[in-house]
């Protein structure tokens, strides 16, 4: 007796592995477009970390770059270091060098700096413009915090900001630590 054979025969298979390789190349193209995104990124944050340096380095640039007034060109150079730092530590989470909970440690210790939380002062007005929900936003919402409770106990300063997580995803899809 002769067996039949169906002209679909090895059509799902052929079908299936079809859809793997799409798969496949779906996700490598989000990855392509996630390290685009990152090296963009890296790239806004050179080019606004070397506008820093020149002018922390330069104070005619320094005026032309600042935005608090009547500060001394000693003063100034501080407050952009100080926003150069705060940049820096936010750009290492953006790219996934810190998780939250590193970032978070690391924004506590320049919280304890004298000429940090003179910045921080300064700037509460600049941080109003924050989208709701941004990294920045939920950022500075935990500095706030932690400055507060510095205030209030200075000598525990290590602990500030355990209990203070801000609204949303922390770290933007990231792994934790």
């Amino acid at each position: 007796m002769a067996t039949l054979t169906s002209p679909l025969r090895g059509v799902g298979t052929w079908l299936k592995a079809g859809l793997d390789r799409r798969r496949h190349r779906d996700e490598l193209l989000e990855r392509l477009v996630e390290e685009m995104r990152r090296a963009n990124t890296l790239r806004q944050h050179t080019l606004f970390l070397d506008q820093l340096d020149r002018a922390i380095a330069d104070p005619d640039l320094a005026a032309a770059l600042s935005t608090l007034p009547d500060l001394s060109v000693r003063e100034r150079r501080l407050m952009l270091w100080a926003n150069r730092e705060y940049a820096v530590l936010l750009l290492a989470h953006r790219v996934g060098t810190f998780c939250w909970d590193e970032l978070i440690g690391h924004l506590r210790v320049l919280c304890t700096n004298e000429v940090f939380k003179d910045y921080w002062r300064r700037t509460v007005e600049h941080r109003r413009s924050l989208p709701d929900g941004s990294l920045d936003a939920r950022a500075c919402a935990v500095m706030d915090g932690m400055m507060e409770e510095l205030e209030s106990d200075p000598d525990e300063w290590w602990v500030v900001g355990r209990d203070l997580e801000p609204e949303g995803d922390p770290r933007d899809g990231e792994a934790p630590c």
